[in-house]
């Protein structure tokens, strides 16, 4: 692959930097996890996902952001969380099964900021920190932290799009030329 690739592009691999392996084994390449999975529809397929280590680091940060210090106010621990949020949502929007992880992270960014303003007002009733900060102007029903304008963006609110696989055809490139390295 490394001659063909040479020969025809000019490109040249680096032994150090690069990993053949199989489809069915997986990998991981700029933050996403590539491998072949089964469908109930199409059967086995390729697919990224989300990998568990990108989540936990972003758990990571957001524990770091809503920990022991409690001295700035919701609004400004909001307007610190919601851009990195935004972010990691949109880079993992298009991956398989993260309306899943998007749902599970929400939980935990609203439970850490619960947790926050618990230690923020320890001597708050529970009804009166919900009554000043959890009534939305999008949704009532959810667990959605907001002080004045400024409120908690929901991953989940992120719209997964996926490519529709029914329509796809092979790629010019995936078709044997008959080359034995290609």
């Amino acid at each position: 692959m490394a001659e063909y690739l040479r020969r025809t592009t000019g490109l040249e691999l680096s032994s150090e930097k690069t990993k053949v392996t199989s489809m069915t084994d997986g990998f991981e390449f700029l933050g996403f996890r590539f491998g072949i999975y089964w469908d109930k529809r199409y059967g086995y397929g390729p697919r990224a996902q989300i990998p568990k280590a990108k989540a936990c680091d972003l758990r990571w940060k957001v524990k770091q952001l809503t920990g022991r210090n409690t001295s700035s106010s919701l609004g400004n621990k909001l307007k610190e969380i919601n851009p990195i949020l935004r972010g990691w949502a949109n880079y993992y929007r298009h991956c398989a099964y993260a309306g899943r992880v998007f749902t599970s992270l929400d939980w935990y960014t609203g439970m850490r900021i619960w947790r926050w303003l618990r230690r923020k007002r320890p001597k708050a009733r529970e009804r009166d920190l919900w009554e000043a900060y959890q009534p939305s102007s999008r949704r009532t029903t959810r667990r959605l932290w907001r002080e004045g304008p400024i409120e908690q963006h929901l991953l989940a609110w992120t719209p997964v799009c996926r490519f529709r696989r029914a329509w796809m055809e092979t790629p010019d490139f995936a078709v044997s030329s008959g080359e034995p390295d290609a």
